[in-house]
């Protein structure tokens, strides 16, 4: 699935392969597994959420203009949202294709694991589209709010499918309604659990950080409550100074880092495993490596 490269991630006295089994299993399994395999990776991981912390960053700043600042600066402000697209969804792919990659016990680097992503860049960036499109779209009115949470469950496994299978827009979004179909309930809880824990890791991580800062008076005049809405609302510290408001800049990314790919590595487990339970994709790759 993935080209091999001379320069390795880890060390020598450390295996970079998954050492657990294909096998179904159970949400506790998903998450203890998602966990293992970001510590055991964590150097990959953090490689590749680079081009989503760049995203993040434009965004975070692009937040605070006016506004008026796309009207003022509106060339600027379409460059600023090409450039966020392009560096998330580089960063999601690579996060995907190396969850996949350590899962599956292959050898991987950075390297080769953006090589894949940027050759299936167009066709995840559709499929993202289309999903964002379908689900944003039908939010808009209180009556489709239903119809988002279905499609949201149904097409909630397209990453993996459009990584790992054939790179097709509607081929993602018609194998994860495959996938998902007669567990639409099981899914859904699923995948919302494992988006609430990725976001539970974040809030909890900021405001504890939040806390420490109130503790040796760095922050001036903040109090607890602004940092609690900092940390579950983002919501930004009025009369902030620059290096204050830089500090929090930090502090949001660094977390962001450590948070960011537990969700899309949950998803990528989920995404097998449900290929596992209904395809017998344990057997077939057993068998694969077997008679290779």
């Amino acid at each position: 699935m993935l080209g091999q490269n001379d320069i390795s991630l880890q060390d020598n006295n450390e295996s970079t392969l998954a050492t657990t089994p294909l096998k179904p299993m159970g949400f506790g399994e998903i998450l203890d597994t998602t966990f293992s395999i970001f510590r055991k990776h964590f150097t990959l991981f953090l490689g590749l959420v680079v081009f989503s912390i760049f995203g993040e960053l434009a965004v975070y700043l692009l937040t605070d203009f006016s506004d008026s600042f796309f009207l003022r600066y509106f060339p600027l402000g379409i460059g600023i949202v090409i450039f966020v697209v392009t560096f998330s969804i580089i960063g999601i792919g690579g996060i995907v294709i190396g969850t996949g990659a350590t899962y599956l016990s292959e050898e991987i680097t950075i390297r080769s694991v953006l090589e894949t992503t940027l050759q299936r860049f167009w066709q995840l960036l559709g499929s993202t589209f289309l999903w964002w499109l379908v689900v944003v779209g039908l939010t808009v009115t209180m009556i489709g709010i239903p119809f988002a949470i279905y499609f949201a469950v149904r097409w909630g496994l397209f990453l993996g499918a459009v990584m790992f299978e054939q790179p097709k827009v509607s081929h993602a979004l018609r194998r994860s309604s495959e996938l998902v179909k007669g567990t639409w309930w099981q899914m859904f809880g699923m995948l919302l659990a494992i988006f609430l824990f990725g976001e539970l890791v974040h809030m909890i991580l900021e405001i504890s950080i939040g806390f420490i800062l109130i503790l040796t008076n760095l922050v001036g005049e903040i109090g607890f409550i602004d940092i609690i809405e900092w940390g579950l609302l983002s919501e930004p510290f009025e009369n902030s100074t620059p290096f204050f408001y830089t500090i929090l800049i930090v502090i949001h990314l660094c977390v962001f880092a450590i948070s960011y790919p537990i969700w899309i590595i949950g998803i990528t487990l989920l995404y097998f495993n449900q290929r596992i339970r209904k395809e017998g994709f344990d057997i077939e790759t057993q068998a694969r490596d077997t008679y290779c």
